[in-house]
């Protein structure tokens, strides 16, 4: 059975407000370009990383589309984009967001342990910041790979365990400092890292996942990447530590990153699965 309280809990966070949301007139390409402006200054390293521009023709799958500012990088270099969510904020967002740009986006409202899409019938799967809210996640693995062609590639994105925001913001000042782990607990602690979200009424799913985990989590496909990114002095507390460690952050970005990612591929029947990376 799915977990239909983390659903809601999802949809509660979301539908009250969108994912990267931005003050303005959502009515406008303006505002959605200001929005992708936001996400890419704070994560700078996604397009060289992801390299977007490589799907030009070819079927992609976003599952959870936020405000579609990623499905655009796809969009706009010739992909073939579908997505999924649950939130119909989002969905209506991302609909707008490409109608607006006058290019067409297949959405559906969806959940991601049952995709709507036929066996071998996507090239890549993306999905960015989303499946560590989804507490089926080997669920969804094995729909990535059910709809994955041979040889297609799939992108995530999630929340790292040992980042420096979870062990000094979250665990130290929030959860010990302010006794969130005691009030909240550590479910509710978790929850608080979703703006807006109080961890008691607004108290979305989170789980958090180390290079370990990914790995064994994503043994059916073919490794090409585990990586970690983003750190930021902001991460840690208190400010005096975040000083003190700036001009180290590209030492600490592969062992205290906010994010931990993963490429890799569907094996086709000729390759097998190598089990490691590439």
């Amino acid at each position: 059975m799915l977990d239909e309280e983390a659903r809601r809990g999802a949809q509660k966070q979301w539908n009250a407000r969108a994912c990267g949301e931005l003050p303005g007139d959502k009515q406008s390409v303006a505002y959605f370009d200001a929005v992708a402006r936001d996400r890419y200054q704070q994560q700078p390293w996604m397009h060289e990383y992801f390299r977007y521009e490589r799907f030009a023709g070819k079927h992609v799958l976003e599952i959870g589309i936020g405000q579609g500012t990623d499905m655009m990088q796809f969009a706009q270099v010739g992909a073939i984009c579908h997505g999924v969510d649950i939130t119909e904020n989002h969905l209506k967002l991302t609909a707008l967001n490409a109608t607006l740009r006058g290019v067409e986006v297949d959405l559906h409202e969806a959940d991601a342990t049952r995709l709507p899409f036929a066996d071998n019938s996507i090239d890549c799967v993306y999905s960015f910041g989303v499946l560590h809210h989804i507490p089926e996640i080997d669920q969804v693995v094995r729909e990535i790979h059910r709809v994955l062609k041979p040889g297609g590639q799939v992108m995530i994105a999630l929340y790292y365990k040992w980042s420096a925001f979870h062990l000094f913001w979250k665990l130290l000042a929030n959860g010990l400092r302010n006794g969130w782990l005691f009030t909240k607990g550590y479910a509710g602690l978790l929850a608080t890292i979703e703006e807006g979200a109080d961890g008691v009424k607004v108290k979305p799913y989170v789980r958090l996942y180390s290079k370990a985990t990914v790995r064994s989590l994503m043994k059916a496909f073919r490794t090409a990447d585990v990586s970690v990114h983003q750190p930021h002095e902001g991460h840690f507390w208190p400010a005096v530590l975040g000083r003190m460690v700036r001009r180290r952050l590209h030492w600490l970005e592969p062992r205290m990153g906010w994010y931990v990612t993963y490429q890799g591929f569907k094996p086709s029947a000729a390759t097998g699965n190598s089990g490691g990376n590439t």
